[in-house]
């Protein structure tokens, strides 16, 4: 599959005349959750041509791609290959921003294409916003716990999961003010003394269960993650680092990258 998924980018570079400076995975194949039907989130950063920026007419800040398992072109809901492309300028905003899905392309394991091992991978590990890394983790646990889990009229294993990491990893960076590991088991493992025990093991069960390709089965409410996270939003969370990303530092990577033709 990632000779297939590397055809489908060289195909996409030349047809959107952009280059792409890396491609990764960015879903359940790279966070250890994937189970057997699990589709694959392709994610890239690209470039254009330094005169495509200088016009008064804008281009594309983000490229929009779904492929079925025939790989032919499809709507992004239910296909096998889903990727979505940021340019340049609007990667390292999001990224001097301390966005997490951001941070999380720079750390992928899963690398289809180019290299991610960017320059500012190291730098952000030392230099990101805790507080802004912080409230956006724990704003998609929020969300989707609302959304998906108390709101929704079908609940399942996945929609749990994705709520339970958004708030895991929020936990991660608030108490050890550290990018938390990509892969969700490494994160309960290194947390589990601040979650309680009935949480731990029920949510050990539930990646098994995901694991096993039944992540979208219908289920009733799980009680120990819904006590846990009643409890953690009723919390404050009011001390965090002061430090945050230098501008320059993206400004110097942005002109090199820009100007490296």
């Amino acid at each position: 599959m990632k000779n297939k998924i590397q055809n489908l980018l060289k195909q996409i570079e030349k047809d959107n005349d952009i280059n792409i400076i890396f491609a990764i995975e960015n879903g359940s194949r790279s966070w250890g959750m994937a189970s057997k039907d699990s589709d694959f989130d392709v994610r890239f950063v690209f470039k254009r041509a330094l005169n495509d920026y200088i016009t008064l007419n804008p281009v594309k800040n983000v490229i929009n791609f779904a492929f079925d398992k025939d790989l032919n072109p499809c709507e992004a809901q239910g296909s096998l290959i889903d990727m979505s492309g940021f340019d340049i300028y609007k990667y390292l905003k999001l990224l001097l921003a301390s966005n997490p899905t951001t941070i999380e392309w720079l750390n992928s394991p899963v690398v289809y294409y180019g290299d991610n091992n960017l320059p500012l991978r190291e730098y952000m590990k030392e230099n990101f916003n805790q507080e802004r890394l912080f409230k956006h983790y724990f704003s998609l646990f929020r969300h989707n716990y609302w959304e998906f889990i108390q709101q929704a009229k079908a609940i399942t294993y996945k929609k749990y999961l994705y709520s339970m990491r958004g708030l895991l990893n929020a936990i991660y960076v608030y108490e050890f003010d550290k990018i938390p590991p990509i892969d969700l088991r490494m994160t309960v493992e290194e947390i589990k003394a601040l979650i309680p025990d009935n949480v731990y093991k029920k949510l050990q069960e539930v990646i098994e269960i995901k694991s096993q390709g039944l992540e979208r089965d219908v289920i009733l409410r799980i009680p120990e993650f819904d006590a846990f996270f009643n409890i953690e939003l009723q919390k404050e969370y009011n001390s965090f680092n002061s430090r945050k990303p230098d501008v320059e530092v993206f400004n110097n990577y942005l002109q090199k990258q820009i100007t490296n033709t």
